[in-house]
């Protein structure tokens, strides 16, 4: 009978200590869990995104607007390049031709899941010739050597779809010269958008007329490069998207924005996404019109 007995309390003290250790894995599992999901939150708030984030991130189940985020001066590999093709949002990178890194900021841009556009440097009224690099397009190039710079621009930055302008102020507002660029990209199915660097711009005018998707910028996110500043730009952004349906802001990687920028952008993510405003490639903003 006794020898019964200390088989009985043998097994109960097994089958108790076999149920303490699966709480015990259970709690360990949760504590695992909660942690996780902590340092997801914060990488989304601060951090860089990553896949993760992207399989768990939320956007508005009512869209009330749609803005596109056009982020200038990829090709030399600023500061902020790589922190701002993490962002789980897509983006429209545009990316300055016949630069050491201009295809590699193409490439890795596509393979963040962002749009690529062409940023194509144009002549201003003031400024430095030297900033248009070697095959800046100006007032004193013939036809066929605008288009020729453009189809090499083309070649040079892959997976691009469209084109906007660096700098610019004059050539905009050069009937000719803008008729010399979207001919070339009425040929590749390419739109354009206009940086508006100059209130005379004439590349809408001349789009229209050669039947090539025009759009413009609305805003300059971070002309004043501290954060405040560039998220006040970016609710501003929101707040035009939600009166006129759509919007789309300029900022840039490098020594105009880059890595403050990035910051800025992540922060409001959440902020337009409760509004009612989507983040979307400009080439969904044309298919919208």
């Amino acid at each position: 009978m006794k020898y019964r007995k200390k088989i009985f309390f043998l097994i109960i003290h097994k089958k108790v200590l076999l149920y303490l250790l699966i709480c015990s894995l259970i709690s360990v599992l949760l504590f695992i869990g909660i942690r996780f999901q902590m340092k997801k939150n914060i990488s989304v708030i601060g951090g860089s995104a990553t896949a993760i984030d992207k399989l768990f991130s939320k956007e508005p189940v009512e869209v009330k607007g749609r803005i596109a985020i056009i982020i200038d001066d990829f090709g030399n590999a600023g500061n902020g390049t790589k922190e701002m093709t993490e962002i789980n949002r897509p983006l429209t990178c545009a990316v300055i031709p016949f630069l050491p890194y201009s295809k590699q900021d193409a490439e890795l841009a596509h393979n963040g899941g962002h749009e690529v556009i062409i940023h194509i440097p144009m002549e201003p009224h003031i400024g430095n010739p030297k900033w248009l690099g070697e095959k800046g397009i100006t007032t004193r190039l013939s036809l066929e050597q605008i288009q020729e710079i453009v189809r090499e621009a083309i070649e040079e930055v892959p997976y691009a779809v469209g084109v906007n302008n660096h700098m610019g102020s004059k050539a905009t507002e050069d009937k000719r010269i803008i008729a010399a660029v979207v001919t070339v990209l009425k040929e590749r199915s390419m739109y354009i958008v206009d940086s508006k660097t100059s209130m005379y711009s004439v590349i809408r005018e001349v789009a229209e007329e050669h039947e090539v998707p025009i759009l413009e910028r609305a805003i300059f996110l971070d002309n004043e490069k501290n954060i405040p500043a560039i998220k006040k730009q970016l609710k501003l952004l929101g707040e035009v998207a939600l009166k006129e349906g759509s919007a789309i802001a300029i900022g840039h990687v490098g020594p105009e924005g880059g890595k403050i920028t990035v910051i800025a952008i992540k922060e409001m993510i959440p902020v337009l996404e409760k509004m009612g405003i989507k983040i979307v490639p400009v080439s969904q903003l044309i298919n919208h019109k």
